[in-house]
C-alpha cells in the first residue's frame, strides 16, 4: 500500500524547512501544499486546530504538528533510511539539546516588561530594561516615561485617567506616515494634507522633543472659525511612535 505524505507549509518558513530537509534526507516523496498565511486553508485549520499554523505533516491522513516533532516522527517512521540522529544516546541527547536551544533563543517568545498606567498597558522591549530584574512597574512615571512624565501630568495625562469607550477610525495611510505628518512641525501638512490640519492654528504651533525617552510633544491652538471645540488648547503627544495622544482640555468654568 502506497503511503500518502502531505506537507502544509509556507516557502519562507524556517520551521517548515526543517521538515523539508528531514524528508529529503530520508528520500521520502511527498505532496507539498503551499499555504497562504493570510487566508489559511480549511485543511490547515482542520489538521492544526490548536495553533492554526504551519508546518503540518499529514501521513496517511494523520496530522503531525510542530517541526521538531515532525523531524522526530520522520526519523522514527522511516528508521531504515539515513538516520537523522546519532545512535549513541548521549550524542542524540546533545543534538536534541542544541535543537531546543536554537528554538528558544532565536525563535522563542521575547520576554518583555509590562506595566499599567491608568487605562494604558505599557510594554517596554528595550534590551537594557529587559536585563534588569528590579524595574518598579508601579512607578511608571520615572521608570517608563522619563522626563516627559511631568509635562504629561501637567496636561492631565496621569493615572487618574479612566477608560470610557473604544472607537475605531480608518486611516488611509500607514501609521508612521500619519504620525510623521504631525511631527514635521506643520511645514507641508497645511498644503499637502489640508484636512489633517484644517482645525489648527499653525501660528501657535510649538514642539517639545525629549531625547531620553523618545517622546515628541506638540501643542497648537484650535482655529475657532473652522472647528467647534470646548477649549482651544489642543495637545498632541507621540511617544516612541507607538502611543499617540490628542488631548482637548475642558473649558474652564
Amino acid at each position: 500500500m502506497a503511503e500518502e505524505v502531505v506537507l502544509l507549509d509556507f516557502w519562507l518558513s524556517m520551521f517548515g524547512m526543517r521538515s523539508r530537509i528531514a524528508l529529503a534526507e530520508k528520500g521520502i516523496k511527498y505532496e507539498y501544499e503551499e499555504e497562504d498565511l493570510w487566508n489559511k486553508s480549511a485543511l490547515l485549520l482542520q489538521t492544526n486546530p490548536v495553533h492554526k499554523k504551519i508546518p503540518v505533516l499529514i501521513h496517511n491522513g494523520k496530522p503531525i504538528c510542530e517541526s521538531l516533532i515532525q523531524v522526530q516522527y520522520i526519523n522514527e517512521v522511516w528508521h531504515d533510511k539515513a538516520p537523522l540522529l546519532p545512535s549513541d544516546p548521549y550524542q542524540k541527547a546533545t543534538a536534541r539539546f542544541w535543537a531546543d536551544y536554537v528554538d528558544k533563543k532565536d525563535f522563542g517568545l521575547v520576554p518583555i516588561k509590562v506595566a499599567t498606567w491608568g487605562p494604558f498597558v505599557l510594554l517596554n522591549m528595550d534590551n537594557e530594561i529587559l536585563q534588569k530584574d528590579n524595574i518598579d512597574t508601579g512607578n511608571v512615571a520615572s521608570e517608563w516615561l522619563g522626563s516627559s512624565s511631568e509635562l504629561f501630568s501637567l496636561n492631565g495625562v496621569d493615572t487618574t485617567l479612566t477608560y470610557v469607550c473604544r472607537c475605531e477610525y480608518i486611516i488611509e495611510c500607514n501609521w508612521k506616515v500619519f504620525c510623521d505628518n504631525y511631527l514635521d512641525g506643520g511645514y507641508h501638512v497645511p498644503f499637502a494634507h489640508k484636512g489633517l490640519a484644517s482645525g489648527l492654528s499653525l501660528d501657535s504651533y510649538t514642539c517639545f522633543y525629549f531625547y531620553d525617552d523618545k517622546a515628541f510633544i506638540e501643542r497648537s491652538l484650535a482655529d475657532s472659525e473652522k472647528v467647534h471645540v470646548l477649549a482651544n488648547n489642543l495637545w498632541f503627544c507621540l511617544y516612541a511612535q507607538n502611543l499617540l495622544l490628542i488631548l482637548q482640555p475642558p473649558k474652564p468654568v
